[in-house]
């Protein structure tokens, strides 16, 4: 599914007007319809409920919801940043027909505004369209409703918010508790940055025309099941292991031998036809009693300091556990020598990679980078806000021909061709230790399979957070552990292949 910016979801309005055919003021009405229909859910008879509303569209949605609201017995009222007759068309029209019902109209220029008796606030100021910091006076107004704690549900997106770039932390934004947003996701909600201003935003099908948004070019998406289907494949009947290929997990040292258990786990759960673990003695004896299916390849000592030979197998990872010292780091700078098949590196091997940046350079073509934030970092500096980082990554991957998946919320994976696909997946249960050991074992297992680096990345980041969205039904997400997460991999599979 394409990530559109502001300008193509306008394109999208217009088109969808054009060839339904509707008329743009009753695609407003029924963009209105859905949104009411969740703020009755939010709401009860006794809320007074005080939409503000601007002069284009977006206020024009909000004078729309009014009505509907009022019309349902709801307790509304509606505050106006402008004057009337400075309404878009179709907001004037809706303008029209709230005045003849009894919702009572305040303006920003009124003595006394709506603020003490209000119990919810619907945000309808402005949409996607703005490009820069509101003036004084909608500011100050925002400043306001801020500032009474009162529940707020911002309409597409949050007032003040830009749609497209990064919003400076002093320009004043709309706190919203929730966002209705119309038929995708935009880029700012996709950010840390601004979760605090966006809420928990719900997606609402207003019905424009998915064809057309589809054929508009981008190169950002937003990770979907209808792309994973295309993807990931059902197996013939007479398939074999052979066929599923053979995975190579290299981690492991005293004391963490846990997260390489976990690689292995996900990855033998995660349909690679063989898994062998290279690792240190004293974790193998743990491994293979806690996996009988993985096989075991050992070195001497309590570190990972050689490798096996590296010929049978289809995809390797490193990193899970490692250790930094010397050794692993010798290991590691051999691997990136001498593998010839595509690798996963993350963990230690990042962080390995950090204190010897030089080796980024040497990074084989369509490795598999998996940081998340602060090894992102390590491996390549700070930024500013997140859409710089992302920026970076995205060019990061082009200029070193590797793939890299910065997790989070919605974990973004950056490929050499200058795309980015952003993952719709998983919950705040993932953010726990050993969760990104788990993803590593899936990414590997999907490798072995025979998935290209790309589609194998985007593939397991979608299993994964589908597989905790499949477990937070019946663990709580304070509890869930990157185990349980291994343990719904099989749940997550069915619903997409």
């Amino acid at each position: 599914m394409k990530l559109l910016t502001s300008e193509q979801f306008r394109m999208a309005d217009a088109y969808t007007i054009k060839t339904e055919p509707i008329s743009s003021v009753d695609l407003m009405e029924r963009a209105a319809i859905c949104c009411s229909d969740e703020i009755a859910k939010f709401t009860d008879e006794k809320d007074h409920i005080c939409i503000l509303c601007g002069p284009g569209n977006n206020g024009g949605d909000g004078l729309a919801i009014a009505r509907i609201l009022a019309d349902a017995g709801k307790n509304v009222s509606v505050l106006l940043t402008d004057n009337s007759n400075k309404l878009s068309p179709d907001a004037e029209a809706n303008f029209l027909r709230l005045q003849k019902t009894s919702v009572k109209i305040f303006y920003l220029t009124d003595a006394n505004l709506p603020f003490k008796n209000t119990t919810f606030w619907v945000d309808a100021i402005f949409g996607t369209g703005l490009n820069k910091a509101v003036e004084k006076n909608i500011a100050d107004l925002i400043h306001q409703v801020n500032s009474t704690r009162t529940p707020v549900i911002s309409i597409d997106l949050p007032s003040g918010l830009f749609a497209d770039k990064h919003t400076p932390t002093n320009v004043a934004v709309i706190h919203a508790s929730t966002t209705l947003t119309f038929q995708r996701l935009k880029r700012s909600m996709l950010y840390a940055e601004n979760a605090h201003r966006i809420g928990e935003v719900k997606v609402l099908d207003i019905g424009l025309d998915e064809h057309y948004m589809e054929s508009l070019p981008t190169t950002q998406e937003l990770v979907d099941r209808s792309l994973i289907n295309k993807i990931l494949k059902p197996r013939k009947r007479f398939s074999h292991k052979g066929n599923f290929g053979h995975a190579l997990l290299i981690g492991g040292s005293y004391g963490k031998a846990g997260a390489i258990i976990l690689s292995a786990k996900a990855c033998v759960k995660s349909g690679a036809g063989l898994t062998t673990v290279h690792t240190v003695k004293t974790t193998g004896a743990t491994l293979q009693s806690a996996i009988p299916e993985a096989m075991l390849s050992t070195c001497e000592g309590d570190k990972v300091c050689d490798l096996p030979d590296l010929a049978p197998y289809n995809a390797i990872a490193a990193g899970p556990g490692l250790g930094i010292n010397e050794q692993t780091s010798s290991m590691l700078k051999l691997l990136l020598q001498k593998a010839k098949k595509t690798l996963v590196l993350d963990a230690d091997a990042l962080n390995i990679i950090s204190q010897n940046k030089n080796l980024i350079d040497n990074l084989p073509e369509n490795t598999i980078l998996t940081p998340h934030k602060k090894e992102f970092e390590r491996l390549f500096g700070t930024f500013e806000n997140d859409f710089q980082r992302n920026d970076f990554q995205i060019a990061a991957s082009v200029k070193h021909k590797i793939i890299i998946v910065l997790k989070g919320a919605y974990t973004s994976i950056s490929t050499p061709e200058g795309k980015c696909f952003f993952n719709t997946t998983g919950n705040a249960g993932l953010a726990k230790g050993g969760s990104g050991d788990t993803l590593t074992g899936i990414i590997t297992a999907l490798l072995a399979q025979g998935l290209n680096a790309t589609d194998a990345a985007i593939a397991a980041v979608y299993i994964h957070g589908l597989a905790a969205d499949c477990a937070v039904k019946k663990i709580h997400p304070y509890s869930l552990t990157a185990s349980d997460v291994t343990e719904f991999l099989s749940e997550a599979f069915i619903q997409t292949v």
